[in-house]
């Protein structure tokens, strides 16, 4: 049972299957390509579906390496992104590290997938990030009830300001 407010505010419990969790885990880990080869950084609460049952799940379920920070420090990211593959995070991950200039194409060169969701991306990120790092975020859509149900494609247009097909 997972916990959420919806949009009442009051907390609910959400029963999801651990079929629906495995299921859900392994159709991203495909989609996004993911494989022991990869090294995430994982810097998203465990408390939230997004850093547990997404981030968490989808790199087991591949044999991923986790670089596991205990909440989001630009420094501890930017530091572990040459060695890494992968990002996952929400909006605010982005402008943050949009604001330091350390964040280069160099810097990011080895990273082949950037993902935000929890929030909606501004097209404006999208475009500073790519302009910045060579790198289109992927951006995708869920929720604790359902866990993810829409992404934008590994491959082909990540169109900003949308979440891509169901």
């Amino acid at each position: 049972i997972l916990y959420t407010s919806g949009t009442t505010g009051r907390s609910k419990g959400a029963m999801l299957s651990h079929d629906n969790l495995a299921s859900n885990s392994l159709t991203l880990r495909d989609c996004w390509r993911f494989t022991k080869d990869d090294v995430l950084i994982h810097a998203l609460p465990i408390f939230h579906t997004h850093g547990l049952f997404v981030a968490t799940n989808v790199a087991l379920f591949a044999g991923a390496k986790v670089v596991f920070l205990p909440g989001f420090d630009a420094d501890a990211i930017l530091n572990a992104m040459p060695a890494a593959t992968a990002l996952m995070g929400v909006p605010t991950f982005y402008t943050r590290l949009l604001a330091d200039a350390r964040l280069t194409k160099e810097r990011a060169a080895k990273m082949r997938l950037f993902i935000s969701g929890s929030a909606p991306l501004l097209v404006d990120t999208h475009e500073q990030w790519e302009a910045r790092t060579g790198h289109r975020i992927l951006e995708r859509y869920g929720m604790t009830e359902t866990n993810m149900s829409t992404s934008n494609p590994y491959d082909g247009e990540r169109r900003a300001g949308t979440v891509g097909f169901p």
